[in-house]
């Protein structure tokens, strides 16, 4: 019998649905390219649930993770990586395993636009008809078979299905086509983002844990300040709370589930505080 991971499953399951997809597609059916479509490597990243890992990298560029290859018959995967070490960013493209369920919308809710609704493709929402995503990340370094990267936005055991490198001059709007646009509610201003005392002392030995991928404590404050003034809540809850002036939420990162209380001033300005940090390991406080 052959065992498969969780994240292997959750990606037949991903598989599936895009084999359907390109099957009801009458000028597909003679290409074949989907039934070839399988993960080079399962990103080791710090978020571990889909709760407050950034919606995307660039988000939270102290966020970092690591990518083994495994190319299977293809050969060594070392000779696959040879070159990219030229590179200091690279696409990484990707499959939504872990969405509950198809795209089933044109217009979605974005969080950011507080309630509004945009057409899917002026999103980056996760659910689309094929989920697949596309991520640009920093290229910290490579070890072998493994990629080391920072600025990542995805979950612990993500598929990663092809990488490529990241090339300015192609990849980047040219000078004389303009500045780029976006839509104006892309970029809210961020909250501010507190640490009480007993958060604060507790960084150092959280960054000391030998499972740690945050290497010191000044990583593991930016990345987790970083994360809190995008406001990761989903906009059902930001909805609830504006009625009763905040709630606590249990943030996980790199090991820990920091304790963060987002309240709502008498102004109507909204900040976060990060109360105390556990480790979850061991469930303790540090």
């Amino acid at each position: 019998m052959v065992s498969l991971s969780i994240g292997s499953v959750h990606f037949l399951i991903v598989l599936s649905m895009l084999l359907q997809s390109a099957a009801a597609c009458a000028h597909l059916e003679g290409w074949q390219g989907w039934r070839t479509l399988r993960p080079i490597g399962h990103v080791r990243s710090c978020w571990p649930e889909k709760f407050a890992t950034p919606r995307q990298g660039a988000v939270v560029p102290d966020a970092v993770a690591s990518l083994k290859i495994v190319l299977g018959d293809m050969g060594d995967a070392c000779h696959a990586l040879d070159g990219l070490d030229e590179y200091t960013h690279v696409w990484l493209v990707w499959m939504a395993h872990l969405n509950g369920h198809d795209a089933n919308k044109a217009k979605v809710v974005a969080p950011k636009l507080r309630g509004g609704k945009a057409g899917l493709f002026a999103t980056r929402s996760p659910y689309r008809p094929n989920p697949m995503g596309l991520s640009l990340v920093r290229l910290v370094g490579i070890e072998g078979d493994t990629l080391r990267l920072s600025g990542v936005d995805l979950v612990d055991g993500t598929p990663v299905v092809d990488i490529k490198p990241y090339i300015p001059s192609y990849d980047a709007p040219a000078a004389d086509d303009g500045p780029a646009q976006t839509a104006e509610w892309i970029d809210p201003p961020p909250l501010p983002v507190l640490l009480a005392p007993e958060a604060e002392a507790a960084l150092d030995a959280a960054a000391r844990r030998s499972a740690s991928l945050l290497c010191d404590a000044a990583t593991l404050r930016r990345a987790l300040v970083q994360t809190l003034a995008a406001d990761p809540r989903p906009l059902y809850r930001w909805r609830r709370e504006r009625g009763t002036g905040g709630a606590e939420y249990d943030v996980s990162i790199d090991g820990l589930s920091a304790r963060c209380a987002f309240e709502l001033g008498d102004d109507g300005a909204e900040s976060v505080t990060v109360l105390r940090l556990t480790d979850l390991s061991g469930a303790t406080g540090l």
